[in-house]
Parts: C-alpha cells; structure tokens; sequence
C-alpha cells in the first residue's frame, strides 16, 4: 500500500484527503484498494471472457476493450466509495453536532464552566464517534498549548466542515472577549438541527421520486399484459 501511494498519486488525480480524514482511512491505504480493485479486474475480465469464447466466438478486441473499462472502473470505485461513506460520515458528524453545541451551552450558562473546561465535558458526555473525535482534538489541543477553537477550527478544515467551524468562531468570541453566548449557541444548535432536518425531508422526497419511476412502469408492464392480447384478437378477426 505503500508502494501505491508513492507511485501511483498522479499529478492531474486528485486524492480526496478530507474525506479520507472524516474515515479516518490513510493514503496508502486508498491507493492500495483501488490498485486491488483494479488487479481484480483485470484477472477477473479476461477470465469472464475465455468463459463466454467456449459458448461462441468473441472477436480479439472484445476482451481487451472490456479488460481496460474494468481496469478503469476498479481504478475509479474507490473514489466512489470514499465519497459516499464521507458524506454519511459528515451527515452524522453534523446531527452529533447540535447536540455537542447544546451540551457546550448548558456547560457556560448553567454549570459555570470557563470556554475549555465546557467543550471538555460535553465532549465527554458522548460515546458517538464525533464526540470522541472532538474530545481527543480537544486534549490534544490541551497538551500543546493551543487554543480549544483553534483546534476545532483544524478539525473542521480538515474534516470540511463548515459547521464546526462555526462553532470555533463562537467559542472564540467567548475565549478572547469573555462575551455571553448561551443565546449564539442554542441559536446555532436549532439551525443545525433545522438544516439536518430539511436535508433529510429533501432526501426523503427524492426517495420517494425514484420509487415513483419502477411503480409507473411495472403498471405500465402489467397493462400491456392485459391489454395486448386482447388487442391481437381485435387485429386477427
């Protein structure tokens, strides 16, 4: 994997590092996968094809063309895959987010705690991934003496996103100002899990679109059953 990472990160391909980052999946690990995916093909096509050419005649060029447009989709699923588990990984990042941004605010306005020690012990009161995941950002922060919302912010430039940066923005105002921000952050919290809810809605809807498409047509199939015979009687007398 290694190997894969090193020589086969090409200029004009680009490696999708942030979503890597939100599956906590290394570079040499992907590239290793898609050299995988791509061997499999490349063993598993040809192989496919010399099963066929026992049943009948296939041309020269039909087995190489399939060969290369395996080869390119075992080359390409990878970054599928990445992208679709970094996407669900950042939908649940972000629903966990809102709670987080609760837990912060009931820390400041009703247990008295300072900007840190409230990130610290909501990031502790979970057991999810992003809880743990801001937590170990949180104590490494704490070691090095960096600032609690610089750390969120790397997180969140590192994972992409956008949300939690917001919440850095935030904590910052309260650090470095001392200013109030029990309001800002339920605020925050209610239009996280407003936008989190309306996501949902719209892939609900779009759900229900593209089941909408194989009902129409299994009607349509079963009415041509019905009526086509019926129909050939007609034209034959």
């Amino acid at each position: 994997m290694l190997w894969a990472s090193r020589h086969l990160q090409l200029s004009w391909a680009r490696t999708p590092t942030k979503d890597l980052a939100v599956l906590r999946k290394s570079v040499a690990s992907f590239y290793g996968d898609k050299l995988a995916f791509t061997g499999i093909a490349a063993l598993a096509v040809p192989l496919l094809a010399w099963l066929f050419s026992l049943t009948f005649q296939l041309p020269i060029t039909v087995p190489i063309v399939a060969t290369l447009a395996g080869m390119a989709v075992g080359w390409l699923l990878p970054d599928l895959n990445i992208k679709q588990d970094a996407a669900k990984a950042r939908m649940e990042f972000s629903r966990a987010l809102g709670s987080y941004v609760d837990l912060v605010a009931l820390e400041r306005h009703g247990g008295g705690s300072g900007s840190r020690q409230a990130m610290e012990l909501a990031a502790d009161v979970g057991d999810s991934w992003p809880f743990r995941r801001i937590s170990e950002e949180l104590a490494r922060s704490r070691f090095s003496g960096q600032q609690p919302w610089d750390a969120l912010h790397q997180l969140a430039d590192d994972l992409g996103i956008t949300d939690l940066d917001d919440l850095a923005d935030i904590m910052r105002l309260c650090g470095e100002q001392g200013a109030q921000v029990y309001d800002t952050l339920r605020a925050k919290a209610t239009a996280s899990r407003n936008a989190q809810l309306s996501a949902d809605q719209a892939a609900a809807n779009d759900t229900g679109e593209r089941m909408f498409i194989p009902a129409s047509l299994t009607a349509v199939v079963f009415l041509a059953i019905l009526l086509v015979p019926a129909l050939l009687r007609i034209i034959s007398a």
